[in-house]
Parts: structure tokens; sequence; C-alpha cells
């Protein structure tokens, strides 16, 4: 399972919840997990879905390793597991 931290509308309050994904992309969300990485998801105006990884960086800014729109729906798993590929490579190349 990997979990994302949900900010709800209308006043942006916090709700944790779970995706469970295939074995390598949960392995690669608890490898960033434990590095630090923070998963994000919200619904946008639109009905569209924003989910980010996010980290801070050695200056306190905010670094986004991955960010991904799509329809609430069934493209929301695929865009996780391609969320968590992008994060991770962009984690590894320093």
């Amino acid at each position: 399972m990997i979990q994302f931290t949900q900010f709800l509308m209308p006043d942006g309050r916090q709700k944790k919840v779970e995706i469970e994904r295939p074995e390598e992309t949960e392995q690669l969300a608890t490898e960033l997990h434990e590095a630090g990485h923070r998963f994000e998801i919200e619904m946008l105006t639109t009905g569209e879905i924003s989910m980010t990884v996010e980290t801070d960086g050695k200056n306190g800014e905010e670094i986004v390793r991955s960010h991904q729109i799509c329809n609430n729906g069934p493209a929301v798993p695929e865009s996780v597991d391609t969320m968590m590929r992008e994060a991770y490579a962009d984690w590894q190349s320093g």
C-alpha cells in the first residue's frame, strides 16, 4: 500500500488515503518515503486529480520529484505508477 496525504476541498483539511499498487511500484514508494519524500494528492476544481512526490531540499525549499494530473477514476492507478518511477529516477540522478 502507498499512503498519500489527501487535501480535501474546500478548506484543505488533510486525510490519509492508501492505494494498492504492484509490488515494484510499492517498493519504489517505500524507498522514496524512507528517504524523506511525501506523497500528496488533491482534487482540482476541474475535477481532475493532482498528485505529487515531494521532499525538502538542503535550504528548506520544496523539491517536486514528480507531478501528475489525471482524470479521477481508472487513470489514477497508472498515474501513480508513472509518478513513482519518475520520482525515483529523479531522486537517483541526484
